[in-house]
């Protein structure tokens, strides 16, 4: 979709969902429509997926230990007796037992593919997400620009540290090949995401009264920057001694490339598309070294 020039820019709200779970725990053990709908909300069936999740947490951000050779299998950590164990010691208001949990799935597997939505699609994103709404306020406050743009992306990238569930999404993208579960729930969460930021987006440029060049939409936008953030933070995650981040300036190469793209994508009033200003920019220079 791309923007149309003079044209506001416009994209789909699905925050609303975030609450709802019918549409993202699904395998419930319940033929009625309406009745898995219920299910899916219900305290109980949460608290067993915020156990796992918990144990998820649990298992990312412990430190490691040198001279540990110790091979974590991907799901195993998310066992039948281990989550209930979890669901019991968080949420032991609620009564969890085994016979509960077999109500809701028939088989473990459907749980894990419950799980898996839930960990990526209701919980993981919802700090970043709540980060995109905060920043539209600090971008168009009319204060410094270029720093609130350092600021938001300084905060973008610190969740990638912050989160132990960021890992378990490196997880499922390295098993969405061979997993449909997974690939369904990494482009729901991706969806939710773009939402987000896309809004912030929208509500950023309308404020200012720009954009976009010819031939680039703000999906191409929200893309790139997103795919950047992602690249950075998984260099964040190796320990590469890089200059990432700058805690002293709060600013990050993220916001650099925020700006960057921002003011190739923007159309100047020059009414050329990126590739020909591309062109003019390069022949420009030639010019200038030459003379």
């Amino acid at each position: 979709m791309t923007s149309q020039p003079g044209k506001p820019f416009r994209c789909v709200d699905h925050s609303s969902e975030q609450t709802d779970l019918s549409g993202i725990v699904t395998n419930l053990k319940r033929v009625r429509a309406q009745s898995r709908m219920k299910l899916a909300n219900d305290s109980l069936t949460r608290a067993f997926l915020d156990a796992a999740l918990s144990l998820t947490e649990d298992l990312f951000s412990a430190p490691s230990v040198a001279g540990d050779e110790e091979v974590r299998p991907t799901m195993s950590y998310l066992s039948k007796p281990k989550v209930l164990s979890r669901a019991q010691q968080d949420h032991a208001h609620l009564v969890p037992t085994e016979a509960k949990f077999r109500d809701r799935w028939a088989a473990h597997q459907h749980f894990l593919a419950d799980f898996i939505a839930y960990a990526l699609t209701a919980r993981h994103w919802s700090l970043q997400i709540a980060l995109a709404d905060r920043s539209a306020e600090l971008l168009t406050s009319g204060a410094d620009f270029s720093k609130a743009v350092h600021e938001v992306a300084y905060e973008d990238l610190k969740l990638v540290l912050d989160l132990p569930a960021y890992r378990f999404q490196l997880l499922a993208v390295a098993s969405s090949a061979a997993d449909s579960v997974a690939s369904d729930a990494l482009s729901s969460m991706y969806s939710t995401l773009s939402d987000a930021w896309c809004q912030l987006y929208v509500r950023v440029f309308d404020h200012y009264g720009v954009r976009f060049r010819k031939g680039v939409s703000i999906e191409m936008f929200n893309i790139i920057l997103q795919s950047t953030a992602e690249g950075l933070g998984m260099r964040l995650l190796a320990g590469v001694d890089e200059p990432i981040l700058n805690h002293e300036e709060k600013s990050s190469l993220l916001g650099t490339a925020a700006l960057a793209l921002m003011l190739a994508f923007l159309d100047a009033g020059d009414d050329l598309t990126l590739e020909e200003l591309a062109e003019r920019a390069l022949s420009q220079f030639q010019q200038t070294t030459s003379a």
